[in-house]
């Protein structure tokens, strides 16, 4: 039995997490014979129920209990989350014995053949990003001389006084694997001496939910084949600002696709909010736009909680899609659904860089409905040449995210 562990994500809020999850599930357990993956949960409830179809066990990764308040959460991600991480490492390396120690966590460090770590794009001190609590479960995993696997990501940029730090971590890690070429050029810049394998991102190879599945799921949200163009639209909460340009600006697109294409547009949210007012809820800010699109009847809401398969799914029956989720985009293009990209993150331009479409990137910081009427009117002209592309390029991803688990089989079979 080899056993495996998945580190800093989940199977639940954040629906490209959770295809990260499955997709690399599935990967290593078609490649590596007799494999128990684990996931260390900072949601145990919530990862249990996507996890437990999948077969994976889950674990709290919470040293300690605390209540369910998301001010306590906060602090103890912010705070006691690597204090704990480092503490145990200084000890570990000083020679404190592993196995004496009975506490879940530590025990399930120490049953671990390699641990992976699947952090995407939050292994950076930028938007979304806190480095240091990823430096501490690495450098957790390195006390116990564990195997670490950065896998699928894109890292960085990290502050200056977290850079050496970061350095260090990245070259203890056994595999350092990235998802596009700015990760990469990134890593070399800062001095990266460890192998860094360009693959693509894992998800490239989640299979959609069976059409009745999807069919059914349609029909209890309300929503019902039209002959008009479908638009798929994934609004991102984390691109809201306080002038609400950027709600404005999807609304106006909205207005615009059903005008002149006649369109009808679906919002596909790719992340369920947890917090209080419903903070990083995309559900919420599809409703923001929604109440201020003109042509109400042409807009449809999806506002369950699905799986990244089922999500897969929908978009796939898009025309065309415009995406602030990055893992929503994955979803389209994978589909052969061609895609504009809003994008708050390099990873935007380097993973539409892999398919070649990095034309169809928008900075949401600068971007205006001009350039990105521009842009979907290109995309529309040109879909059915962007189909035909997508359909090789996509193949090249799925192989390049196979040879990713390769890497990890091969790197255990060495450890033998």
């Amino acid at each position: 039995m080899t056993k495996i562990l998945f580190t800093n994500t989940n199977c639940s809020v954040n629906k490209g997490s959770a295809a990260q999850v499955i997709s690399t599930c599935e990967t290593l357990r078609t490649l590596i014979p007799n494999l128990e993956i684990t996931l260390m949960s900072h949601f145990p409830e919530l990862d249990s129920k996507l996890c437990g179809i999948h077969n994976i066990k889950v674990i709290s990764a919470m040293w300690l209990r605390l209540p369910h308040v998301r001010v306590w959460h906060f602090i103890y991600y912010r705070i006691f989350h690597l204090l704990f991480n480092i503490l145990w490492a200084i000890l570990f390396k000083s020679g404190l014995n592993q196995v004496a120690i009975k506490n879940p966590i530590i025990q399930e460090y120490v049953s671990a053949d390699a641990i992976i770590d699947l952090s995407g794009d939050s292994f950076s001190d930028g938007k979304g990003g806190f480095s240091i609590a990823t430096d501490s479960t690495i450098l957790f995993g390195v006390s116990l001389k564990k195997p670490i696997v950065i896998y699928s990501q894109s890292i960085g940029p990290f502050k200056l006084a977290m850079t050496a730090l970061a350095r260090y971590c990245l070259s203890e890690a056994s595999l350092v694997i990235v998802r596009e070429e700015i990760t990469k050029k990134y890593l070399e810049e800062i001095g990266i001496e460890s192998p860094i394998y360009l693959t693509a991102d894992c998800a490239f190879i989640l299979e959609p939910a069976p059409f009745k599945m999807i069919n059914d799921i349609l029909l209890e949200e309300g929503v019902y084949p039209t002959k008009k163009p479908l638009i798929g639209i994934s609004a991102n909460e984390m691109l809201n600002d306080k002038e609400n340009n950027y709600v404005t600006l999807m609304t106006q697109i909205i207005d615009y696709v059903i005008e002149k294409l006649n369109a009808h547009v679906i919002f596909v949210p790719h992340v369920i909010g947890i917090k209080e007012g419903g903070k990083g809820d995309d559900r919420v800010m599809g409703e923001k736009i929604y109440k201020l699109a003109r042509s109400k009847e042409n807009v449809d809401l999806i506002k369950g909680d699905y799986s990244p398969e089922e999500l897969k799914g929908i978009i796939g029956l898009c025309d065309i899609f415009i995406g602030g989720r990055m893992h929503a985009n994955i979803a389209a293009i994978s589909s052969g659904v061609p895609t504009v990209a809003t994008a708050w993150s390099h990873k935007y331009y380097g993973i539409m860089r892999t398919v070649g479409q990095e034309k169809y990137v928008c900075n949401f910081k600068t971007m205006n409905f001009e350039e990105l009427k521009s842009k979907v009117d290109d995309l529309w002209e040109n879909k059915e040449k962007i189909r035909e592309e997508l359909k090789v390029k996509v193949e090249d991803q799925k192989e390049l995210a196979w040879h990713s688990g390769k890497l990890v089989r091969d790197l255990l079979n060495r450890k033998k």
